[in-house]
């Protein structure tokens, strides 16, 4: 399991979930999350991850930031990849690529809309499925077998397919995802995010049989920035075994 610090605190953006991949690809900010598409590849001995799921333990830990960012990275190394808003009570993803949230997810998987509708473009260069107008029960229909297929297609369609998911500690949700996907990377927020719950978030995850190939800080204070390599912005990287 890898651990990456990944950036210091959000009022920096120009706004809440800042590409800054692609608006700021200069900066040491972009330059961290850069380094995560390596730490993936090489958590898997036999083959690399390519559905990949974002979540973390609560809500304000910069998930929906990594994942679009992470999404950007993959378009700048040439893959073609696909963004999937899978947090359908809170979703964020059609703000960060500057979308309305219509036509998206729940509208295809109860049948209001085909596939022709589903899949927008962006000006970002990947792709993205909204998550679609609010459901009463967003876990049933993440367990229906046309949630399954879809995934399925995409692997087929897309290099990569990244899912923003919702926190594992207010709903199960990423629990039912992490069925379809090949990997989990869990955000932390480093100055609000307890002990306590990413303890518990991660035992929930495991017991799910979720592969967990990384963990990402957000938010790190000065305190611990003395670790490893360092840039502008007090970026560490550390490699970490599965036994930790």
């Amino acid at each position: 399991m890898f651990k990456l610090k990944q950036w210091k605190r959000r009022e920096k953006f120009d706004q809440e979930y800042n590409i800054l991949v692609s608006t700021n690809p200069n900066s040491a900010y972009a330059e961290s999350f850069r380094k995560i598409p390596i730490d993936i590849k090489y958590s898997s001995i036999d083959k690399e991850p390519r559905v990949i799921q974002v979540t973390s333990s609560v809500a304000g830990e910069h998930k929906t930031t990594t994942a679009v960012n992470l999404a950007a990275v993959y378009v700048e190394l040439g893959h073609k990849v696909i963004m999937v808003d899978c947090d359908l009570r809170k979703p964020k993803v059609h703000r960060a690529v500057e979308l309305l949230n219509d036509d998206g997810l729940t509208s295809y998987l109860i049948d209001k809309i085909d596939r022709s509708q589903l899949i927008k473009k962006t000006k970002f260069n990947f792709d993205v499925i909204n998550a679609g107008e609010i459901v009463p029960f967003p876990h049933v229909i993440l367990r229906s077998d046309k949630f399954k297929i879809l995934i399925k297609e995409l692997r087929g369609l897309y290099d990569y397919v990244i899912l923003d998911c919702p926190p594992v500690l207010l709903v199960t949700d990423s629990l039912i995802i992490s069925e379809v996907v090949d990997t989990t990377i869990f955000v932390i927020n480093q100055q609000t995010t307890s002990k306590s719950e990413t303890k518990e978030a991660i035992t929930l995850l495991k017991e799910s049989n979720a592969n967990l190939c990384g963990i990402i800080l957000s938010n790190v204070s000065r305190k611990i920035s003395n670790y490893g390599y360092r840039y502008g912005y007090r970026y560490k990287y550390r490699y970490y075994s599965r036994k930790e």
